[in-house]
C-alpha cells in the first residue's frame, strides 16, 4: 500500500515541513535502536525484508510537481516527464494522463485559460478520458483568469476542492484518478478519486510563490482493456487505445466508435470526383473530431480523403490509420510556430492530393481544427462546375466572413466577393499548377493565405462564398487565432444546420452573370439615411421588404474615414476589417435590431458540451428562429470607392461617420465582445480558521465592467 506524500510551498511551511521531516528521522533511528545504545549492531536487513520493501516500491507511482511563475516541472520517479517555461507568465492549466498500471503518458495537453474559450475545452477533455486513468494537472499562476465557469466546474466535479478558493496569481495543483462511465457513452467525473491537491496562496499584489507536490500512489495491479479489445478484426484501434487517452467515445468500453463500421451516411449528387484533403500538424485531437464529423457527413462514403501530417507525429499517424484513411508524411520547413511551417504544409498538401489523384481536376482544403456543417460535401459538389467555366474565380469558399445572426440568414443564398483561401475552401487543377512557382517564400514572415490574397498572386481572380458558412473554426489560443479572436469573432459566428440545401441561381455567379444582377440589386435598392446613431436603432424602415442601399464616405478599402467600421460594429459582424467586397460593396442580411443578435449570448459551447459539433449546429439553430421573416438584404456602398455610387445622389448622400460616432460604434463593439473573468483577490486572514479555510479572498468578477 503506497501511503506517503508531501505537498507544501514556498513560505513558512518550507521549515515547518523539514523540521517535522526532522522529528520524524530521528524518531525512526531511535525505534530501529531499540534499547541497544549501539544500535547500529542491529542494522542488518533481512532479504526477505528487503524483497517486501522493494515490492510496495515497484508498486507504487511516485510524482511530483513543481511550478513558479514562468515554469513548470512534472517528474515520476525524479525522472521529468513534463516541461514547460512560459513567456510573460503565461502558462494556463497543464494536464498529463498517465497511465494507472505502467505509469506512461497517454496524453499531454496545455489550455491557455489565462485568454477566453478554452475553459469548455478543457472540460470537454477531462469528459473524453477513459475511467481510472491518473491525471496530473497543474495550473500555472495566471490560469485563473479565464478558466470558465464550465472549465472550473469540471475540474470540481472531478474532486478538487482547493480550486473555488484559489486567487488571482496563484498556482494550483492537482493528482486524481478519472471516474467511471456514465451510461457507457460518457466519463461521470464525480465518481474519480483525488489523490492530492496543493495550493500555494500569495498576499494580495505580491509576485507568485512556488509550489511543489508530491505524491505516491498504487499502481493498478493489471490492464483494463475492454472486451472489444480483445477482438482480432479491433486490433489497431485497440493498441491505439493503449498508447493514447483523450479520444472518448472512440476507445470507450462499453459502445466504441468504429470508424468502418459506422452508418453509411445518405449519397449525394456527384458530376464528378473531388477528393478532400485535411492538414494537420501535431493536434490528433482536432483531427479526430474533423474526421469523426467528416464520416457523419452526406457523400462522405464516395469521397477519397488524404490527411497530410507536417513531420511523421506516430499519434496522428496511428490515429489515421484507424480510420482507414490515406497519409502523406510532409518534412517539415522552418521552425514551429513559425509562418514557413504552415506554408510550406499548405502548400504541400495542394501538390500532394492532385499528385495522388491524377486525373481529379478539384480538390477541398480542410483544415484540423473546424467544424463541418451536415450539407458541406453537398455545397461543394453544387458549386464545383463553377471553377470550370469560369476563369474568373479561384475558389469556393465553405466560409462566410460575414456570417453572424444580425448579418446573415440564408444558407441558400451564394455571393461574389473579394476573398482569401481559409477555414475550408475548394479549388482547381489549373490554378494551383499557377500558384505553386510562386508560393510565398520561406522565412518571408507572411500568412499563406494572405500572401495568397495579395493582387500580385490573385491577379483580381474572385471567391464564391455562402452567405451562412458551411464550416466554423473550433480551435483556439494557438498560434493564428488567439483566444481572444476565438471568443470575440468565431464562436459567435452561424454554420448551416440543415442536412439538406439546394442552393438557388447557382449560375447567377458567373462573372457577366453576378455583374449584371448585382447592378440591378443596387439600381433598384431602397436608399436610406442615417436618423441616429445606427448602433441604438432599427435602420430598416418597417413594413417594407427591400432591398436596401445606404451610401457611406469610403475613399478606399482602408476605410480611413471608418464608414465601413461604424456599420460593421453597430451590425454586430466582424469590424476588424474590410471582408468579403464586391467592388466596393458590402451585402448584409439584416435584422431589425433586436439585442440577442446584435449581442450572441449563446456560444457553440455551451449546449452537449460533449459533442462540440452538434453543440454547434444547436446554437446556430436557435440562433436563426425567424430570421426568414425578419431579415432584409442591406446593400452598404462605399463612396467614391466604388462604381455604383453613380446611383447616389453625391456627396451629399454619402454618409461621413464623425468621431463622436466612431467611438461610440467601438465601444458597443468591445463590450459585445466582452468576456467573463473569474477575479478573486486574496485578503489578509482575520483569523487562524478563516486562512486554513482558505475563505480569505473576495470574488469582484461581478463588479468588473461587462460582467
Amino acid at each position: 500500500m503506497c501511503c506517503h506524500r508531501i505537498d507544501y510551498s514556498e513560505g513558512f511551511e518550507d521549515s515547518l515541513v523539514l523540521a517535522m521531516a526532522g522529528i520524524l528521522l530521528a524518531t525512526l533511528l531511535l525505534l530501529a535502536a531499540g534499547a541497544s545504545e549501539a544500535f547500529w549492531e542491529g542494522a542488518e536487513i533481512a532479504l526477505d525484508r528487503w524483497r517486501r520493501i522493494n515490492a510496495l516500491q515497484e508498486n507504487c507511482l511516485y510524482l511530483s510537481v513543481h511550478i513558479n511563475s514562468t515554469n513548470l516541472r512534472i517528474l515520476q520517479e525524479r525522472k521529468p516527464l513534463y516541461d514547460f517555461t512560459s513567456k510573460n507568465e503565461e502558462g494556463g492549466i497543464h494536464i498529463l494522463v498517465l497511465n494507472e498500471r505502467t505509469g506512461s503518458v497517454m496524453a499531454t495537453r496545455r489550455f491557455r485559460t489565462y485568454q477566453p474559450a478554452e475553459g469548455k475545452n478543457l472540460q470537454r477533455f477531462l469528459e473524453a478520458l477513459q475511467p481510472g486513468r491518473v491525471v496530473v494537472i497543474a495550473g500555472m499562476p495566471e490560469f485563473l483568469n479565464y478558466l470558465s465557469p464550465e472549465g472550473e466546474a469540471a475540474l470540481v466535479k472531478l474532486g478538487a476542492q482547493m480550486l473555488p478558493r484559489v486567487a488571482m496569481g496563484e498556482p494550483w495543483a492537482m493528482v486524481a484518478i478519472t471516474g467511471s462511465p456514465f451510461h457507457h457513452v460518457t466519463l461521470d467525473l464525480s465518481r474519480g478519486k483525488v489523490i492530492a491537491e496543493a495550493l500555494a496562496t500569495r498576499a494580495n499584489k505580491r509576485p507568485p510563490r512556488n509550489l511543489f507536490l508530491e505524491v505516491a500512489l498504487e499502481r493498478d495491479p493489471e490492464d483494463r482493456d475492454c472486451w472489444w479489445q480483445r477482438l482480432a478484426e479491433m486490433k489497431d484501434q485497440a493498441e491505439f487505445c493503449r498508447l493514447y487517452e483523450g479520444y472518448g467515445d472512440l476507445c470507450s468500453c462499453g459502445r466504441p466508435l468504429v470508424p468502418s463500421h459506422r452508418p453509411r451516411p445518405p449519397p449525394i449528387p456527384m458530376a464528378e470526383e473531388i477528393p478532400v484533403v485535411v492538414v494537420t500538424a501535431n493536434k490528433p485531437h482536432y483531427l479526430y473530431r474533423l474526421l469523426k464529423n467528416l464520416g457523419q457527413v452526406a457523400g462522405s462514403r464516395e469521397t477519397q480523403v488524404l490527411v497530410v501530417v507536417d513531420g511523421p507525429h506516430q499519434e496522428t499517424l496511428r490515429l489515421a490509420e484507424v480510420f482507414g484513411v490515406e497519409v502523406a508524411v510532409h518534412t517539415p520547413q522552418g521552425s514551429p510556430g513559425e509562418n514557413t511551417r504552415t506554408n510550406m504544409n499548405i502548400a504541400f498538401a495542394l501538390h500532394a492530393v492532385f499528385e495522388r489523384w491524377p486525373k481529379v481536376n478539384k480538390t477541398i482544403l480542410l483544415e484540423d481544427d473546424l467544424l463541418l456543417a451536415p450539407d458541406i460535401l453537398s455545397y461543394f459538389h453544387q458549386t464545383s462546375w463553377l471553377l470550370t467555366r469560369d476563369p474568373t474565380l479561384y475558389l469556393v469558399s465553405a466560409f462566410g466572413q460575414n456570417s453572424y445572426p444580425s448579418t446573415a440568414c440564408d444558407p441558400t443564398t451564394l455571393l461574389r466577393a473579394d476573398m482569401y483561401p481559409q477555414y475550408g475552401w475548394m479549388t482547381c487543377r489549373r490554378w494551383v499548377a499557377e500558384v505553386l512557382p510562386l508560393w510565398v517564400p520561406a522565412g518571408s514572415g507572411v500568412d499563406w493565405d494572405w500572401w495568397l490574397y495579395t493582387e500580385g498572386v490573385r491577379r483580381g481572380m474572385q471567391a464564391v462564398v455562402p452567405e451562412v458558412s458551411r464550416t466554423a473554426h473550433a480551435g483556439a489560443a494557438g498560434a493564428h487565432v488567439t483566444g481572444w479572436e476565438q471568443h470575440q469573432y468565431f464562436d459567435p459566428r452561424l454554420i448551416s444546420y440543415r442536412p439538406h440545401v439546394q442552393l438557388r441561381n447557382v449560375g447567377r455567379l458567373l462573372s457577366s452573370n453576378y455583374s449584371e444582377w448585382f447592378e440591378d440589386e443596387i439600381r433598384r435598392a431602397t436608399k436610406i439615411q442615417l436618423l441616429s446613431h445606427p448602433c441604438h436603432y432599427n435602420i430598416i424602415p418597417k413594413n417594407q421588404p427591400g432591398p436596401f442601399v445606404l451610401y457611406l464616405g469610403v475613399a478606399s478599402r482602408a476605410d480611413g474615414d471608418n464608414g465601413f467600421f461604424l456599420m460593421q460594429a453597430c451590425l454586430g459582424t466582424d469590424e476588424q476589417e474590410v471582408k468579403e467586397i464586391y467592388e466596393g460593396v458590402l451585402r448584409f442580411r439584416i435584422r431589425p435590431f433586436v439585442h440577442n443578435h446584435a449581442h450572441p449570448h449563446a456560444h457553440p459551447q455551451d449546449l452537449a458540451p460533449q459533442d462540440h459539433v452538434n453543440a454547434t449546429l444547436e446554437a446556430a439553430k436557435s440562433r436563426s428562429l425567424g430570421c426568414e421573416k425578419e431579415a432584409r438584404v442591406l446593400y452598404l456602398v462605399g463612396c467614391p470607392l466604388s462604381k455604383y455610387c453613380k446611383y447616389s445622389a453625391g456627396p451629399s448622400d454619402w454618409v461621413a461617420p464623425k468621431a463622436d460616432f466612431v467611438k461610440e460604434a467601438d465601444r458597443v463593439a468591445s463590450k459585445r465582445r466582452k468576456a467573463r473573468q473569474t477575479a478573486r483577490v486574496r485578503l489578509n486572514p482575520k483569523s487562524a480558521k478563516e486562512e486554513f479555510d482558505l475563505d480569505n479572498f473576495l470574488d469582484v468578477s461581478r463588479r468588473m465592467p461587462g460582467q
